[in-house]
């Protein structure tokens, strides 16, 4: 018999907190239209990749190195794509997106100075869009980033 009040007791529990499972169960969700709207446009947006190249400008075991080396490079050339990868121990920075050899052989020449280990690696890049260039030098520092 107390075993049979036990079991129903705790029945009794179970259903009297359980949840309540109606639609409306307080919890009201307010957003903007606009969010749904950058959701379906950021669906639409495709990165379609090729092997190309990129230029390899630094590594380190600090990653906060990497970020800071990567603001700086970002600063100077601000419409050069910038990629960090971790490859244990290293994060790795590499920038551009090049299809051609000789363009990144160009840019590679360009930060020579200041990036003075930089090497090219054979790898997947991004294509490009049309209406962008690939990299800008210096003088067009300026113009604000996507």
């Amino acid at each position: 018999m107390k075993t049979q009040l036990f079991i129903l007791f705790i029945l009794l529990s179970a259903i009297g907190f359980s949840q309540n499972t109606k639609e409306n169960s307080g919890v009201v969700i307010i957003k903007d239209k606009k969010i749904d709207d950058l959701i379906k446009n950021k669906s639409n947006i495709r990165r379609v990749s090729t092997a190309g190249y990129r230029v390899q400008i630094y590594f380190s075991t600090d990653k906060d190195k990497v970020q800071e080396l990567r603001m700086k490079f970002i600063k100077q050339y601000p419409k050069m794509e910038t990629y960090i990868t971790f490859d244990a121990p290293n994060y790795i920075l590499r920038v551009g997106d090049f299809s051609e050899k000789n363009d990144a052989e160009r840019f590679k020449k360009e930060i020579f100075r200041e990036y003075p280990e930089n090497f090219i690696i054979k790898t997947a890049i991004n294509v490009p869009n049309d209406d962008e260039d690939n990299w800008d030098s210096k003088d067009k520092s300026d113009e604000v980033t996507k």
